[in-house]
């Protein structure tokens, strides 16, 4: 009797074979698989603590240098207190979330430098630059870019409040304080041209004096080309004697 030989590849081992090694395929990939994954994971979490660590040491660079400029703005020295206001806008510029602190600060600043109560009613009044170049430096800085960007034009949202304070004979050309309160603040002989003014509060704020004999340095405020839409100007003193030569945008 003749047996015949299987010459077909598919023997019971030959499939043995195959299935031990279609096995192994699958392990090694599954294994492969996983630690791809777990390396990824291990990836993001380096990197997710790496910029936590990075956003903690940004943050006390930002106390640091935040510390340092109040420290500034309370030195004897003008030059000083000027290089504080400077450094609080740079702050300002780097750090978004902080611009509010930084205004914050620079508006309490010049509350306390330039109280109106401490104002007379009579005498020369240098320009403000000169008797406060300090005050005048941190308007600058509030009534412009960065400060200014995120400003919203309403009192009630917590806007730029300069209420009571000395601003006679300022630099506010072209200011942005739109929604700014400047209640019962002395504005004699403010450079209010180009200014921004939308929705601010301007009541019992003075914009001049009708003295005949010291009009060179008591003139009124100039509001040429300034935009009071929605101003609050109930109250407000000698707004007869500001000049406003130019498209004034009055309160409807």
């Amino acid at each position: 009797m003749t047996v015949l030989q299987d010459d077909s590849p598919f023997t019971a081992a030959g499939l043995s074979a195959f299935a031990v090694a279609i096995i192994g395929a699958a392990a090694t990939f599954v294994i492969g698989m996983l630690n791809y994954r777990r390396q990824g994971q291990s990836l993001r979490m380096q990197q997710e603590y790496q910029d936590h660590q990075l956003a903690l040491m940004r943050s006390a660079q930002v106390t640091d240098r935040f510390t340092r400029a109040i420290e500034q703005l309370g030195n004897e020295s003008s030059h000083v207190r000027m290089g504080g206001i400077f450094a609080l806008e740079r702050i300002a510029r780097d750090s978004p979330d902080d611009r509010q602190y930084v205004v914050d600060t620079l508006a309490a600043f010049v509350r306390g430098r330039l109280p109106a109560a401490d104002v007379g009613d009579g005498g020369y009044v240098r320009i403000l630059r000169l008797r406060a170049p300090d005050a005048q430096a941190a308007l600058t800085v509030l009534c412009r870019s960065p400060l200014a960007d995120d400003r919203v034009a309403s009192p009630e949202a917590g806007g730029l409040d300069l209420s009571r304070t000395d601003l006679r004979r300022a630099d506010l050309q072209g200011a942005r304080l739109d929604g700014a309160s400047l209640w019962a603040a002395r504005l004699e002989g403010a450079d209010l041209r180009g200014a921004h003014l939308r929705n601010s509060i301007l009541e019992e704020a003075n914009f001049g004096r009708v003295d005949p004999s010291s009009e060179r340095f008591h003139r009124g405020a100039d509001l040429s080309g300034a935009d009071l839409t929605g101003a609050r100007l109930d109250g407000a003193y000698n707004l007869d004697v500001a000049m406003t030569e130019g498209a004034t945008g009055w309160p409807a």
